[in-house]
């Protein structure tokens, strides 16, 4: 069988089936995507290492669990995106998105709700302030976002880039 030849869902149905060489495939296929991805989030390598090794401890252990209705990358990411989550709950951390890494590296969400009231914000439109709640201080997906402002992804994504803008323009003094 040529494993290389084979689309993710069907190496995960080997898999699932017992198929040992099948997980080395996924693996190798995704592991430094799956790294990228945390590595962006996490600020410590050591810390890294620790959530790349639990994402692939819970995939293997979940396995059962895939659906075949869904891309198989999109279950590694939501299995990533949980186990970084995760962790930064039990450190009390604050992860930001990529966008803007250093302007939300906060100790915790608290400490940066003290440091900036946001309905207080004049600078920032509501539904920019809603967004940039809900993303960083209830852990909500962009998705959620969008539901909940009923707009696009694409925009909740913008809403939250613009305001976290204006926001380190005020407080950074940048021009």
């Amino acid at each position: 069988m040529n494993y290389l030849q084979l689309k993710d869902e069907d190496l995960m149905k080997l898999y699932i089936d017992g198929d040992a060489m099948a997980f080395e495939y996924l693996y190798n296929r995704h592991k430094d995507r799956v790294y990228t991805y945390l590595n962006r989030r996490l600020l410590d390598s050591q810390v890294v290492d620790d959530v790349f090794q639990s994402v692939f401890v819970k995939f293997h252990k979940s396995r059962d669990r895939y659906s075949e209705e869904y891309p198989l990358l999109a279950w590694l990411y939501t299995i990533a995106r949980s186990e970084t989550l995760d962790h930064l709950k039990k450190r009390k951390l604050e992860t930001s998105e990529f966008i803007d890494e250093n302007f939300m590296a906060a100790s915790s969400s608290e400490d940066f709700h003290s440091e900036i009231n946001l309905e207080e914000e004049k600078s920032l439109s509501d539904n920019e302030k809603i967004a940039i709640q809900l993303r960083y201080l209830s852990d909500k997906d962009f998705d959620e976002i969008a539901k909940k402002l009923n707009t696009s992804k694409l925009n909740s994504r913008k809403l939250v880039s613009r305001g976290l803008k204006k926001l380190k323009l005020k407080y950074s003094g940048e021009k």
